[in-house]
């Protein structure tokens, strides 16, 4: 059986053709994906390319940003898949993000029946920060999942370099943090 794992795709590109270019390839599973998957079930590259095709069909949301696809280089996609695919999921997301180099996944994933969900950066086929929030206080409610893709899409709509946000945007999340306990310090002496 298993349990559904719903994934929130948004794709920061460097161009219009980029983008495209990207929302093409998560459609299409590579020729070693494909080989890796035959060879690891036993089935022939044609049985496992159809089957790879329907289970590799990420949907396009919406354009993130300009909505007009001449200019647009952003977009947010989805897919739903049963949690015993995680692997070839994550290999596939590994090819491409590596053939793009310089397009930032910010990828956002969660399993509602199991309570989970957690949120991963990735860039040239590389996970670069991730944060899981395993510990949901109500089923299919987020507890402790911090927007980590804040200061790379800040990064990205200022043209800043990749990851050169991160230190000030930790920094002023401890401060946010503290101010936090603080006013749970101040309401307690009420």
């Amino acid at each position: 059986m298993g349990n559904w794992i719903d994934y929130r795709l948004d794709v920061l590109a460097n161009s219009p053709a980029e983008i495209n270019q990207i929302a093409e390839r998560l459609n299409q599973p590579s020729q070693e994906l494909i080989a890796w998957v035959a060879g690891e079930s036993g089935q022939s590259a044609n049985e496992v390319a159809g089957g790879l095709k329907d289970l590799l069909t990420f949907k396009a949301v919406t354009n993130l940003g300009y909505v007009s696809d001449e200019v647009n280089k952003a977009r947010r996609f989805s897919l739903a898949f049963k949690d015993r695919y995680y692997g070839i999921v994550k290999s596939h997301l590994a090819e491409i993000s590596e053939a793009f180099p310089t397009a930032i996944f910010l990828l956002e994933y969660y399993d509602q029946q199991a309570s989970y969900a957690g949120k991963k950066v990735i860039r040239a086929g590389e996970l670069v920060r991730q944060i899981h929030d395993g510990h949901q206080q109500a089923q299919a409610m987020d507890w402790v999942l911090v927007d980590i893709f804040a200061p790379f899409k800040s990064e990205y709509e200022l043209g800043a370099e990749f990851g050169s946000l991160w230190q000030e945007w930790l920094a002023d999340l401890t401060i946010a943090v503290h101010e936090l306990k603080g006013d749970q310090t101040d309401s307690s002496n009420s």
